[in-house]
Parts: C-alpha cells; structure tokens; sequence
C-alpha cells in the first residue's frame, strides 16, 4: 500500500511538541489517558461514505465503512479519528469494527497479538483536506493548519486505514506528554 506523497511529510516540520504523539507505535487512547484526566470517546459517525481522494487506494474500495470520533478530556476536545475499512473486512478480520460503540478503537486493535501495524506517516492538513473540514465541524474554529498521522492495521489480508489529526488543545501539556 502507498500513500499520496503528502503524507510522506518529514517528522522534523512538525512542532517538537508534537513529535511524541505523532511518533507513538502504541495505543495513542493509552497514551491520551496518561496524560489527560477522564478521557472519553464520542462517536460522530459510523457508517457508510465514499472514502476520500487520498484514502481511496488504500483499500482500492471507493464505498467504505467509516467510523470517526473524538477522543476528549472532560468534553474538550483532543484528537478527531477517522479511520475506514472494506465490507469484506467487517466480516472477517476487523469484525468487532461496527460494534466498538464508545469504546476506543485502540484497545481492541492492541489486544489482539495478530493484527499487525504499518508504518506511520504524517502531514500538515489544511482547510483543503475533508478531515480538517469534519474536525471543524464537530469542534468549531481550528487553525488553519493541523498535524495528522496515518497508518494500518493488518489482520490477515484484511486492512484498516486509521487517521488521528491533533487538535489544539493536545499542544496544553507545557512539558508535552508524560508518557
């Protein structure tokens, strides 16, 4: 599987503050809980959509299930998650994808020893990309510039394609993350 060029970006343009949440090959939710009291997850949408230009060849599916959220701390919110498999894989490999409800992503893709992770890349998404358009929708006014990572997961030939974009109130911490 490639990506577009775009989500090749370079780590190093990213703030500093960032680099441990866009770097993270674990759980990011672990790692949210960590760092923020009461994390929560709030579905926006589950269902089905056409996928994006830039996600389409990832699955070589253009009509996709998608699932996206809000990982928030105390109603605030931290990361807007995307992330979309085939109908094929709804039926084998990421089965438990449509009844996850509100529980978060990460901890069933985690505990399962055989589902295996891609690479992570990165890129500056702007009011361009759909995902910063959902993201605006379900938070309000964004800069007009926002770090997002992809990646994914792999149970057997079945994919999922997971995208995190970090909202403003991720870069709180003063010190950056604890874990």
């Amino acid at each position: 599987m490639s990506l577009p060029q775009y989500w090749r970006t370079p780590l190093c343009l990213a703030p500093r503050a960032l680099h441990p949440w866009l770097t993270e090959r674990g759980s990011l939710t672990a790692m949210l809980m960590a760092n923020f009291p009461e994390i929560s997850v709030k579905i926006l949408f589950q269902g089905w959509q056409k996928a994006h230009a830039d996600e389409a060849h990832c699955l070589n599916k253009a009509q996709i299930a998608c699932r996206e959220v809000l990982l928030q701390s105390k109603q605030i919110p931290l990361v807007y998650a995307h992330s979309i498999t085939t109908s094929a894989a709804l039926r084998r490999g990421f089965h438990l994808f449509g009844r996850t409800g509100s529980r978060p992503l990460g901890a069933l893709l985690f505990a399962d020893p055989t589902i295996r992770r891609s690479n992570l890349s990165w890129c500056c998404i702007d009011q361009r990309h759909p995902l910063w358009q959902k993201a605006q929708t379900a938070v309000g006014a964004l800069p007009q510039r926002l770090w997002a990572r992809r990646s994914t997961f792999y149970a057997g030939h079945d994919r999922l394609l997971v995208t995190e974009v970090f909202l403003p109130a991720l870069s709180a911490l003063p010190s950056g993350p604890i874990a």
